[in-house]
């Protein structure tokens, strides 16, 4: 099935999706697990201790994270269906095709999460006694969903990195247990108690508690961050040791971008750096320094959300030229399809081109060849500007690099068009850089070529 292309304006449409990406991982992940797991665990100590300190935090803690992951969490969920579905729907339109069961049965369990952990809040003061216990086995059933629907979306993200045998068998088996499941699971997993300590050490210090609690909680979520940090960082190592060859050569130029790349050490510094700063923020809690803490907490919630899209960021870019190695291009071409295009072209087999486009006009042509093979990834005058990437070239220096794109740049899909079409979309980006086409306002120029891609 074709669909119509949209483009976000300045922003981009990758850009797009990774932010509301990232807000959910973190709420999903560092809230709805690791903040849930902490509250239980906090339930428990109040019940083993018999300390209502434990547990009027645990109960106090759980109406924020309730609160933010049925509200912001939800939004940010539905938003990356709603985003993707608009940006990107043949790519999330195979996935579905090939992991439907999985979906759906975590769809199920997402609905299972939100009813639990609503009972399970709703029901912290009333069921007291020996039901005490069986509220506690809630929590627990709460963390166990949560868990189960990590479980079953971790497959669907490693696919898309290392989809394993399936281009091949078309298996769900294959794709779903790929060569980077079980890493990326237990990495995920440590990403989110990690963050599930660092906002529950953040709810601590800034809430009114007894100075002695403070100071217990303190060195308890301590030990269990640095206890997380450490598979966090063990498990990441893991996953990079299995990603392919290939892919990881992409890594410094994913964070660093093309001004950067060239300089690995100033990777390194600031990734050795905060990764220090969080070492220093967990040993400065084990030793109960509550006015450090206090301080440093939120610079080290920023450190540690900026690693978590860090790791987003690389794990999404690095499979370029592809969205579904060996099967689709990231501009949505699938791989068999880019033969049939440079013989028949592109623009005769849009039906969308055609049904909506005025036959004949060069900038028509070539806005939507610019927008299906590149507006993935470039933007008009935004983030990763195609105008500054061709700026200062000849028309057919353009023309030259678009045949040549894979070969220049290993992660960019190549042009998909026939050679009259590349040669229409040079023409469309010389003019769009010289300023004779301005989008939005009527434009025309003459091709250079003197001719048109319908011709």
């Amino acid at each position: 099935m074709e669909f119509p292309i949209f483009q976000v304006p300045y922003l981009g449409n990758g850009m797009t999706i990774a932010l509301d990406a990232v807000l959910h991982v973190v709420i999903s992940h560092g809230l709805a697990i690791g903040a849930v797991s902490m509250v239980v665990a906090s339930e428990y100590l109040g019940q083993r201790r018999a300390s209502r300190d434990w547990e009027c935090f645990a109960r106090d803690f759980l109406r924020v994270i309730v609160f933010l992951t049925t509200s912001v969490g939800a939004v940010t969920g539905v938003g990356i269906w709603l985003i993707t579905s608009a940006l990107a729907p043949r790519g999330i339109g195979s996935l579905l095709r090939v992991f439907f069961w999985p979906w759906f049965i975590e769809w199920g369990v997402f609905t299972a999460e939100v009813v639990i952990v609503l009972i399970y809040y709703y029901t912290w003061q009333s069921w007291t006694g020996e039901r005490k216990k069986h509220h506690l086995r809630l929590g627990l059933g709460y963390v166990a969903a949560a868990l189960c629907s990590a479980l079953l979306i971790t497959g669907i993200l490693g696919f898309m990195l290392t989809p394993d045998g399936w281009p091949w068998d078309k298996s769900l088996w294959s794709a779903f247990f790929n060569v980077s499941y079980l890493p990326q699971l237990v990495l995920r997993l440590g990403i989110a108690y990690s963050l599930g300590t660092l906002f529950s050490v953040g709810y601590l210090v800034f809430t009114r508690r007894a100075p002695d609690f403070r100071k217990e909680g303190l060195a308890f979520f301590a030990k269990l961050a640095l206890f997380s940090l450490t598979i966090t960082l063990l498990s990441g190592v893991w996953y990079f040791e299995v990603v392919p060859s290939a892919f990881k050569t992409h890594s410094l130029y994913a964070v660093m971008t093309s001004r950067f790349s060239q300089q690995p050490e100033l990777f390194w510094g600031i990734t050795i750096g905060g990764a220090v700063f969080l070492l220093l923020f967990w040993l400065a809690a084990l030793r109960k320094s509550v006015t450090s803490v206090r301080i440093l907490v939120v610079p080290t919630i920023i450190v540690a959300v900026l690693f978590v899209a860090q790791f987003e960021r690389v794990r999404e870019f690095i499979r370029g030229p592809y969205l579904m190695p060996g099967y689709m291009y990231a501009n949505q071409v699938l791989l068999e399809e880019t033969p049939l295009f440079a013989r028949k072209g592109m623009l005769p087999s849009s039906s969308w081109y055609n049904a909506t486009a005025r036959q004949g006009d060069p900038v028509g042509q070539g806005a939507y060849l610019f927008a299906q093979n590149c507006s993935a990834c470039h933007t008009v005058g935004g983030i990763n500007d195609i105008v500054a990437r061709v700026q200062g070239r000849t028309a057919d220096g353009i023309y030259v690099i678009l045949g040549h794109t894979q070969e220049m740049v290993p992660f960019m899909p190549p042009f998909s068009g026939t050679d009259q079409e590349r040669r229409t979309m040079a023409d469309f980006l010389f003019h769009l850089a010289d300023g004779t086409i301005k989008l939005g306002a009527p434009s025309r120029f003459t091709p250079l070529n003197g001719g048109s891609a319908h011709e």
